[in-house]
């Protein structure tokens, strides 16, 4: 196998704003991490393992940082190519095929979704009770197109330019337990976030952009609804925050203008701040609980994902000795874990990690060897909660 590299793609977030009397798209993440600090957290205190006392610990400006610990999970490989895109769940499989043209669910409702002309499948979610499709039209002259599927009776519905609220050219799109959000065009054609209750199918409008403003990386837990607000500066601004209907609330602790991934979880916020405006692709990562505020070092930005009620995050090789990781933060226990190591060390990188609900599948990549592999986390829940 020849040497593998990552490609990077370093895009502004500026470059997808709301102009006046017009929508567009959101900005996509990108790579390789690095060890870069936020200058706001550049005096954390000495690391630990864990919080010694009940007390609360370290602050906004002085996180507590967190040394990895290694725990073992039981990692199985997943059937079929390292080209295509694989979610694993509890009795479902979700396979994008190489290319975007169609995805595979396979599990007690078998279905084939195909892109449609021109178009490739660019997001595709799998929790334990609904699939989510997003097809996306690669010219963007035509608004995306999203495929939910009902897991417990196998029946489809379809978002699209028709629906109400519609859907537009590319944008957020996240789904959550009860809830979907994605991209919509609302009053005077401003760009603003809508909500579909997956119970219904019926959606709502909530908050829009200013003019020159935009909006991505949502993300949708039991606690609520979070994403990465941005102005058109250079660099531009950006701004994490919580999503309650047409209200914003600013994350607490996030370095001004320099979020990228957020997440809430169980009382918890989780995010990384890039430091370097010039490395776009390196996060530092973050977490705030009732127990404290604590730094998890270096990521990769865009790969945060939440699953079973953890954190997770991928970290590049800091040097030609280390693998890539894949690291977990858990707010029960306010302890940061390293569960995956790639084959390979020094020139190797993993994909965001793919949440199915109970399961996490990655896919790695190394010189020593490309893998997709899967584990059930439900014993590791099981574990925290003292269950047998």
């Amino acid at each position: 196998m020849k040497p593998v590299r990552r490609v990077v793609t370093a895009v502004a977030a500026a470059s997808v704003l709301t102009a006046c009397g017009s929508t567009s798209s959101s900005p996509s993440s990108a790579g390789e991490p690095g060890a870069g600090v936020s200058p706001t957290h550049a005096t954390a205190s000495t690391p630990v393992s864990a919080p010694s006392s009940d007390a609360p610990v370290g602050s906004a400006s002085h996180p507590v940082a967190l040394v990895a610990q290694r725990e073992t999970l039981d990692w199985r490989s997943v059937p079929g190519s390292i080209k295509d895109v694989v979610t694993v769940g509890d009795g479902w499989t979700l396979t994008v095929a190489a290319g975007g043209r169609t995805a595979r669910l396979a599990g007690p409702h078998p279905r084939t979704v195909s892109a449609g002309p021109h178009s490739s499948i660019t997001d595709a979610f799998l929790d334990d009770s609904h699939a989510l499709l997003i097809s996306e039209d690669r010219l963007a002259s035509a608004p995306d197109r999203a495929t939910i599927v009902d897991l417990k009776t196998g029946r489809a519905t379809t978002l699209d330019s028709t629906s109400s609220p519609p859907t537009v050219v590319g944008g957020t799109w996240a789904l959550g337990p009860s809830s979907l959000v994605h991209a919509t065009s609302g009053p005077h054609r401003t760009y603003c976030l809508a909500t579909v209750a997956l119970s219904t199918g019926r959606g709502s409008t909530g908050w829009c952009a200013g003019p020159r403003h935009g909006f991505s990386r949502s993300a949708v837990t039991t606690d609520g609804t979070s994403m990465m607000t941005f102005d058109a500066h250079r660099p531009s601004c950006r701004t994490l925050v919580e999503v309650d209907g047409k209200r914003l609330q600013p994350f607490p602790g996030v370095t001004h203008c320099r979020g990228w991934d957020s997440a809430l979880l169980d009382g918890t916020t989780v995010w990384s701040v890039v430091p370097n405006e010039r490395r776009i692709e390196a996060a530092h990562f973050y977490a705030h609980t009732d127990s404290g505020w604590y730094d998890l070092g270096p990521g990769t930005s865009g790969s945060l994902v939440t699953c079973a009620g953890d954190a997770y995050f991928s970290r590049d090789p800091g040097s030609h000795m280390d693998p890539a990781t894949l690291l977990r933060w858990s707010p029960a226990t306010a302890t940061l874990s390293t569960v995956f190591e790639s084959k390979g060390h020094g020139n190797a990188f993993l994909s965001p990690a793919r949440c199915g609900g109970t399961h996490l599948t990655v896919t790695s990549y190394s010189q020593a060897g490309d893998q997709q592999v899967t584990t059930d986390l439900r014993w590791l829940a099981a574990s925290t909660s003292g269950s047998p």
